[in-house]
């Protein structure tokens, strides 16, 4: 009797310890007999017969005893790491890799060893390096998560013909669980290439750049400087040492063919710019752009555009397709429209009009704030009309002004125009539980992957000149990228948002999202 009562005063964690030994010496007799001795109704029998389960390929078993225990947060780490990882085995049956990978991922958290993470990094290996370079970019695409975005991102890397981008991934996830050994390894075991033993510097790093901005423009000067300064910054973390030249423009559209014309002339090889959008519809109708160029802003919508002519840049309406897009996933049919009393918060109403009808979407309102205009009947026409979201169009200070009159209760959406880029100004008060989309170098201060430039952006202005500074970095990347063969659709992590590179050289970009709140602006989601 006395060997009986101490056997039931065993605690479950230990017996469920002793079943996960029996099972990593593919002893299922003896892991059922430690099941047997843990009370039926513990968690941990439900924890320790999945894993038997999992061992002996009843998937359904391990659904049906793990899926109600996933959230519970009471558990041992080892009984934590335990059901995630059954969980994973089971989705990697089911052919779901993308549920897989989550659930490895959160198995890391529970690891309190390095074989351990090791182990877990070659399961994660080996379910994502059978997959096709289309199924990984579609799982990408499907995720938030900055750590499973890395292990695509590994994955992508590694299916490129050269070493360039898995030499490059730890400067974009230098945080990551697989940075500093799994990373390496994968590169060591790659097959030493010609190029590899013997280039002296990164493949396409030769010649100049030219770089087109309006310097002569005295409004344009400060953020052509911060592009530049973000380009030659993106430059020398690449270890780049071809030479920028730079072209001023004064922002009349019938100069830009012949400054492009001195820069061909002076040899460079791709091009940076124009960045104003006349200067941009002009150069995109030329027919002679054999330089790879990339311009900073949109061409008129009735004019096409020239070969070797790349777009990327920073427009209102990217940012609010995607202010839809979120709006009409969380099931939002109606919308109230309140927009500042200047050109731009006009072009944001319009521009959320358009996108917000052509998705199927309804305006119940649409109302400008003036100085003129008696806040007390702008609060009672809201009132009266309630909607599923009101979107705000304004800059921060208009923003300020307007935001106490409107329904706190009402989901509320912005651009990045709402942020002045401080996260502790005790100003935004009026703007708590305000949403807006901005990029992820401003709403991630602290993101270990910016660090090394943020020392060398720190002497500019916060909000708008760290914008384009970011621009700046990212356009780098992307104008390097477009240098080398694009066959596939290539996926960057930039500081401006994720941005997506077409075999045909088309541009996309998603942004982070952000709320206002008591503590100052918090990051909701990444891209």
């Amino acid at each position: 009797m006395a060997a009986t009562a101490n056997a039931n005063t065993v605690p479950p964690e230990t017996r469920l310890h002793e079943g996960l030994a029996c099972l990593q010496q593919q002893n299922t007799d003896c892991a059922t007999l430690a099941l047997n001795r843990i009370p039926n109704q513990s968690v941990y029998a439900k924890i320790l017969a999945g894993s038997i389960a999992a061992v002996e390929q009843d998937f359904d078993a391990v659904f049906r005893l793990l899926l109600p225990l996933k959230a519970n947060t009471s558990l041992t780490d080892e009984a934590a790491a335990s059901l995630h990882a059954s969980l994973a085995i089971a989705y990697d049956q089911q052919a779901d890799p993308l549920r897989a990978l989550e659930h490895r991922t959160t198995t890391e958290r529970f690891l309190d060893s390095d074989e351990q993470r090791s182990e877990n990094h070659k399961k994660i290996w080996n379910s994502l390096s059978t997959l096709s370079r289309e199924d990984l970019v579609s799982m990408r695409g499907e995720s938030l998560n900055t750590n499973i975005q890395g292990w695509i991102d590994l994955a992508l890397a590694a299916q490129e013909q050269g070493d360039d981008a898995l030499k490059s991934w730890p400067d974009f996830y230098p945080g990551h669980p697989a940075t500093h050994g799994f990373s390496q390894e994968l590169l060591s075991q790659r097959p030493e290439t010609p190029s590899t033993a013997t280039a002296a510097a990164p493949a396409g790093h030769d010649g100049k750049i030219g770089v087109i901005l309006p310097f002569a423009i005295e409004a344009y000067y400060p953020a052509a400087d911060a592009i530049e300064q973000g380009f030659a910054a993106a430059q020398a973390q690449a270890n780049d040492q071809r030479e920028i030249k730079l072209y001023a423009t004064d922002g009349n559209p019938a100069n830009i063919a012949g400054i492009y014309r001195q820069a061909a002339d002076d040899g460079v090889q791709a091009i940076l710019g124009p960045l104003t959008r006349d200067e941009v519809t002009r150069l995109s109708q030329q027919a002679d752009l054999n330089i790879p160029t990339l311009a900073l802003n949109q061409t008129d919508t009735a004019v096409g555009k020239a070969a070797n002519l790349y777009i990327f840049g920073l427009p209102l309406e990217v940012e609010i397709a995607q202010i839809v897009r979120i709006a009409q996933r969380q099931g939002m049919q109606t919308a109230t429209v309140v927009a500042g009393s200047n050109h731009l918060a006009e072009r944001m109403a319009q521009a959320f009009n358009t996108e917000w009808t052509t998705a199927g979407g309804r305006i119940i309102l649409q109302l400008t704030f003036t100085e003129d205009s008696n806040p007390t009947d702008l609060q009672t026409q809201i009132n009266a009309n309630p909607a599923d979201l009101i979107f705000l169009a304004a800059n921060n200070e208009e923003a300020r002004e307007i935001r106490p009159y409107l329904d706190t209760a009402t989901p509320t959406f912005a651009t990045s125009h709402i942020y002045s880029g401080i996260p502790q100004d005790p100003g935004n008060e009026p703007l708590n539980a305000v949403r807006f989309l901005d990029m992820p170098w401003l709403l991630q201060p602290d993101a270990a992957e910016f660090a090394s430039l943020r020392a060398i952006a720190s002497d500019l202005p916060p909000g708008e000149m760290q914008r384009w500074f970011a621009l700046g970095v990212d356009a780098y990347r992307i104008l390097d990228r477009l240098s080398k063969e694009v066959t596939q659709t290539y996926i960057l992590q930039g500081l401006t948002g994720q941005i997506s590179i077409s075999p045909e050289g088309e541009i996309s970009r998603e942004l982070a999202s952000g709320r206002f709140s008591v503590e100052g602006v918090v990051l909701e989601t990444t891209p």
